[in-house]
């Protein structure tokens, strides 16, 4: 296994974020390569919009997956939020034939990552985390906002 990609914030800021071949699309295409039984990878708006994803399904996936996946951060928050745990770290979703793990990265963004069933849950979650403390300070609300933009046009 190879590590995933770093990027700094200040390369964000020099560079700036995008979703294409040199950008959040990249980092996310080495997530899923870099790690066993991660099949897809997926950041999201908190108002469920897509922003970046690995290369795996088309168009109509994402932005369906971007809906479920910030459907299911938002709720989770309200969740712990209501009986006072704390903020959330991870969603784990079992499923007969694979798992759905959710991440917050910001008040603005969260990351979706679908795995096989035989996947290393504690690396993935491991590696998750990491990501989210790279990604989450450079998916500020500008820059979440520039990328819906660049999106949808």
């Amino acid at each position: 296994m190879t590590p995933p990609p770093t990027t700094s914030p200040a390369d964000v800021e020099r560079h700036g974020v995008d979703a294409d071949s040199t950008g959040l699309g990249f980092l996310l295409e080495r997530f899923v390569e870099s790690i066993d039984g991660v099949v897809f990878a997926q950041t999201v708006s908190a108002d469920g919009m897509h922003l970046a994803a690995s290369s795996a399904f088309d168009r109509a996936c994402h932005d369906t997956f971007a809906a479920i996946a910030s459907g299911l951060a938002s709720l989770t928050d309200s969740s712990v939020e209501l009986f006072g745990l704390g903020a959330v770290n991870r969603q784990i979703i079992e499923a007969s034939d694979g798992w759905v793990l959710i991440s917050r990265l910001s008040d603005t963004a969260a990351i979706g990552v679908v795995a096989s069933l035989n996947a290393d849950l504690g690396l993935i979650g491991y590696e998750m985390t990491r990501l989210t403390r790279q990604l989450g300070p450079m998916l500020s609300p500008a820059v979440v906002d520039k990328l819906k933009g660049t999106l949808v046009s």
